[in-house]
Formats: structure tokens, C-alpha cells, sequence
């Protein structure tokens, strides 16, 4: 117990610094806003399989904005819950794609169908599950200009219904640090994109090759960000209050697990070795500190227990102070941290294990074949 003792005293300096100079950086994210009559025209574009539980908050979100946008285009993936005519009943244009072309998913195929008929300056892709505040597009236009970025992405604010989602905050963070938000995007860097929010300057669009060069990714919008710097063109990341909120899995923690099991995945290629040491150090910190607390308590060391008890509230402190960057939740919910910590690892463990075994993805009622680079790698 001794050598994990000094294990853990090793690790935890470092996690917390891993962990306070990630956070810094998405905390300097922002940025103005831009005047409406000052605004280019901007396409919103939808994909939408089975989505009439969510449309309804995002359309009247988007009839709320400040700037209003060029169009709405809901691109109706073949739904079967009346998706589209709600759709049209609000006023969206809708459009069915073809049925899904081989090599393809669904999220880009219904993307690169709404794209091929948009006609503004700008094209924001947006998913269902999402509601945009009313300076949301004016501030991402100023982000876009004060940078001359051609695409902007939004973290998003979580949605708390549910119970179980209050203890969802350590999670977001720990995305946050794995994905390096707000980290300066360079050549061949992995960048922290977020697919419910991607609005690119047309041109860029175009030049980058669009959906139809990321057809067959399921981290899409990480593999967007990419080939924009690489090739030549700026990303920006906004980081603002209520810009952009989101409920992603209302079905639950199950549904939670399953989603975030699909998503890391993907994200993992992205990450690199030198992520993987960071997320170590940091998961090495939160797990770390209440195993010592355990095991402290369960040999009767009761110094060595105080010690780590006083430890174990510094950090679920931090995690109060932090969380709030991804979610209005109470303090209280970060005593709970542990469970958190643990559910995303066990999570990564799983999508590690599903990348090696090259197990097939299901998601939406598809079976999705993965890119021949993922399987072999």
C-alpha cells in the first residue's frame, strides 16, 4: 500500500496541473458579437432521422435569433415519427436524401444532401437536440471575422433534466481535457469540434471537400476541423454560457454510455500518445485520491486517512468550481466524482476493446462499416 501510496503522490501534481491548464484555456474562449445588419447570409441545415421529440425546441430556438438566418433546411433521413411534417408546419424547408450511398453515413449523407442546396455565404450544421441562444449566431459570426476563421464551433451547456444527469459535470470536463479545447490548432494538431454546431464559411466548405471527404468517419466533425487547418484555412472555438445547450441522450444513462461508447471510439485515433499520458495523469489524480481514502480507512492508517479525506474534498471542490463551465449543476453533485471518473474510463476501456476486436457500430437503427484505416489500425 506504501508504493501506491507514493503512486498516487506522484501523479496527482501533475493531473492537477493537466488539469487546470486545460480548463484555463476553454475559460479564454469567447467572443463579441456581430451587428445583425452587418450579417452575411447564413443556411441552417438540419439532419434529422427521427427527431420530432426534438425539433421543436431548436426550431423555435432558431426563429429566436437575433440574425436571422438566409434558410432552414431540415434534411428528413427517411424518419417515420413525422419529422418532416413538423418540420414544414414551422416554416423549415425539407428535403429527403436518396437512400444512404455506400460507403456513407448517415449524419454526413444528410449533411452533404442539405449542403448540396443551400445557397448562403455561411452553412451552420446543427443537430436536433440542440437550442441556440439568441446571440448564438451573431457571436460565432464575430468569432469567425475576428479571427478569419472558416469554421466556428460552440461547446455546449448541458440541459439537466433527469436526475442522473447532474452527475454528468467531471464527464464533460474530462472530454474537454481529452479533446484539448481551446488549445492553438496547428498543422497536423487534433482540434475539439463539436458536431451539434459547425458553421463554416461556404468557400472553406467547399475547398476542404465537405462532408463527402469525411463520408465514412464517425467522428466527422473532428475529422472537418482537421482537414480545414491542414489545409490552410483557421478554426475557432467559442466558449460562451447558454450559446449553444444540449440534451443529448434523453433515453437515459444507457443510452448515455451507448452514444459516448460510439463517440470515443473515434475521438481515441485523435488523441495521440502524449493525450493519452495526459488523461492518464488526470484519471490517475481522480481515481486516485479516493482509492487512497479507501484504502486508508479499510488498514485503520488514520493520518494517512485524514490526509487523503482533506484531499478528497480540495479536488470534488475544484470539480464544483469547474463544472459549471459545462452546465448549471449543483455543487453538491461533485462529491460524486469517483463514479463519474470511473464511468468514463470504463467507457474508453469498452471502445478501446471494440476498436481492437474491430466490432461493428449500430447507431440509429444502422450497421455502420467502418473506414478500412480503423480496422486496420
Amino acid at each position: 500500500m506504501s508504493y501506491l501510496a507514493l503512486v498516487i503522490a506522484a501523479v496527482a501534481p501533475v493531473g492537477v496541473a493537466i488539469w487546470w491548464w486545460r480548463l484555463a484555456q476553454v475559460r479564454r474562449l469567447g467572443g463579441g458579437a456581430i451587428d445583425a445588419g452587418g450579417a452575411p447570409r447564413v443556411s441552417i441545415i438540419i439532419p434529422a432521422r427521427d427527431e420530432a421529440h426534438n425539433l421543436p425546441r431548436l426550431l423555435a430556438s432558431i426563429a429566436r435569433l437575433a440574425i436571422r438566418p438566409h434558410e432552414v433546411i431540415v434534411v428528413d433521413d427517411h424518419s417515420t415519427d413525422g419529422t418532416g411534417a413538423l418540420a414544414r408546419a414551422a416554416g423549415a424547408q425539407v428535403i429527403v436524401p436518396p437512400p444512404l450511398a455506400a460507403g456513407w453515413l448517415g449524419k454526413s449523407w444528410a449533411c452533404h444532401a442539405g449542403a448540396q442546396i443551400a445557397t448562403g455565404d455561411y452553412l451552420l450544421f446543427t443537430d436536433a437536440d440542440t437550442e441556440h441562444g439568441v446571440d448564438s449566431l451573431g457571436r460565432a459570426l464575430a468569432l469567425a471575422r475576428a479571427r478569419d476563421a472558416a469554421l466556428v464551433s460552440i461547446i455546449p451547456t448541458h440541459r439537466i433534466e433527469a436526475g442522473w444527469e447532474r452527475f454528468q459535470g467531471p464527464f464533460q470536463l474530462l472530454l474537454l481535457i481529452a479533446g484539448r479545447a481551446g488549445a492553438t490548432a496547428r498543422h497536423g494538431a487534433r482540434r475539439y469540434s463539436i458536431g451539434q454546431y459547425l458553421l463554416f464559411a461556404r468557400a472553406a466548405y467547399d475547398r476542404c471537400g465537405g462532408h463527402a471527404a469525411v463520408r465514412g468517419q464517425i467522428a466527422e466533425d473532428l475529422q472537418l476541423a482537421a482537414r480545414v487547418v491542414d489545409g490552410g484555412d483557421r478554426f475557432a472555438l467559442l466558449h460562451a454560457p447558454d450559446a449553444l445547450g444540449v440534451r443529448m441522450y434523453p433515453e437515459g444513462a444507457t443510452g448515455f454510455a451507448r452514444g459516448w461508447r460510439r463517440s470515443f471510439r473515434a475521438g481515441m485515433a485523435a488523441a495521440g500518445g502524449g493525450g493519452a499520458l495526459e488523461m492518464i495523469a488526470v484519471i490517475g489524480w481522480l481515481a486516485g485520491v479516493p482509492l487512497a481514502l479507501a484504502l486508508a480507512a479499510i488498514a485503520g492508517w488514520g493520518t494517512v486517512a485524514a490526509i487523503a479525506g482533506a484531499g478528497y474534498l480540495a479536488t470534488a471542490a475544484l470539480v464544483a468550481r469547474e463544472q459549471r463551465l459545462v452546465a448549471r449543476l449543483p455543487a453538491w453533485t461533485a462529491l460524486a466524482f469517483p463514479l463519474t471518473v470511473l464511468a468514463f474510463a470504463a467507457i474508453s476501456a469498452v471502445a478501446a476493446l471494440d476498436h481492437v476486436r474491430g466490432a461493428p457500430v449500430r447507431w440509429r437503427g444502422r450497421t455502420v462499416a467502418l473506414p478500412i484505416a480503423e480496422r486496420k489500425s
